[in-house]
């Protein structure tokens, strides 16, 4: 990650204008009751932030946007690794609001847990801004999210192209326990029984975790060696599909009679290297930098006492060889020309 953060820096205001223009605002604007009165900063003001977890490349590139912006308005930020873990989260999410900071930002692995910390942080009169993943109870003051519903739908589109709309294909899927990963995996089977039927389906509860995805993907080729193509939740569970593949000789190349396709979703850098090397052949990009850089927008408005959108969210986009050098895509900030 580190090969690719100052030249996404460089980047950063581009992008995230870039996404403002072309997200979807469900909720108009907003203004919290803690708002401050015209002509303050957000200069001094503390957030602590419990992150969704630094071991996934797609969250430790919306973490550094996130921390460089509130450096830049002089924002005292707190980061806290959630490590991909639901029940650390509520004890994290509980000792950030005993810290009494200016704001809290939450980026669940499972909605229905962080409630408990969202909560607490109402009644200590915290406002609280949201990630990916609302929770049913409490209230926050925004949200910034991806719509992954539509990056599910857009997996089974590609993937039954690629597939030529037969066969046996996986679904490599996140926590039960995520919403983003339940709309995920919702978008992708419903897509596949309204639109292709002769496509069977086969899901894999493997967790966002790519050793899950390599004993499990491993374990599904041996019961059905038929198997065409795999859609996996995230970029990172790829490294264990190819890993799978390898194992069992099934790590053929793109255009040779038997090769299975990968089609992921993040758009990481590693991704889209995978892409250019043949051994994965789409990804579902979003914007790490785009929803980092709304939310902290939004952070900063609360702050200035300005009104913001209470709802904003980021569409997915596809990637392929066929685009995958465009510098637009945030997998390629750091790319050397």
């Amino acid at each position: 990650m580190k090969g690719f953060r100052s030249t996404r820096r460089a980047m950063l205001k581009q992008g995230v204008a870039l996404a403002v223009g072309t997200a979807l605002l469900a909720g108009g604007m907003a203004s919290s009751g803690a708002a401050l009165a015209a002509g303050q900063t957000a200069k001094g003001k503390s957030v602590q932030y419990v992150t969704f977890g630094l071991q996934f490349e797609y969250q430790v590139a919306m973490v550094d946007g996130i921390r460089k912006k509130a450096k830049d308005a002089g924002i005292n930020l707190q980061m806290i690794d959630g490590k991909g873990d639901p029940n650390l989260q509520v004890t994290q999410a509980l000792d950030a609001v005993s810290k009494k900071p200016d704001a809290l930002l939450i980026d669940p692995v499972d909605a229905k847990l962080i409630t408990a910390g969202v909560k607490r942080a109402n009644e200590n009169n915290i406002p609280v801004f949201m990630m990916e993943n609302p929770p049913p109870e409490g209230k926050y003051e925004a949200l910034v999210e991806f719509d992954n519903a539509a990056a599910g739908a857009m997996g089974a589109d590609v993937l039954a192209k690629m597939v030529d709309f037969k066969g046996t294909v996986l679904e490599v899927r996140g926590s039960v326990g995520s919403e983003q990963a339940q709309a995920r995996h919702t978008g992708f089977m419903d897509r596949m029984k309204a639109k292709y039927p002769n496509i069977q389906v086969k899901s894999l509860n493997t967790e966002w975790i790519a050793d899950n995805a390599y004993k499990m993907v491993l374990d599904a080729m041996s019961q059905n060696p038929e198997i065409k193509g795999v859609f996996s939740h995230n970029d990172e569970m790829v490294r264990g599909v190819v890993s799978a593949l390898r194992q069992t000789g099934k790590l053929v190349p793109p255009g040779k009679p038997g090769h299975i396709y990968i089609v992921g979703l993040d758009g990481t850098p590693l991704a889209l290297s995978r892409i250019r090397g043949g051994t994965q052949d789409a990804s579902i990009g979003q914007d790490p930098i785009a929803m980092g850089g709304n939310i902290l927008d939004a952070i900063i408005a609360d702050f200035e006492g300005k009104p913001f959108p209470k709802s904003t969210s980021i569409e997915p986009v596809l990637i392929t060889k066929a685009n995958v050098d465009d510098p637009k895509l945030w997998g390629n900030f750091g790319k050397k020309k």
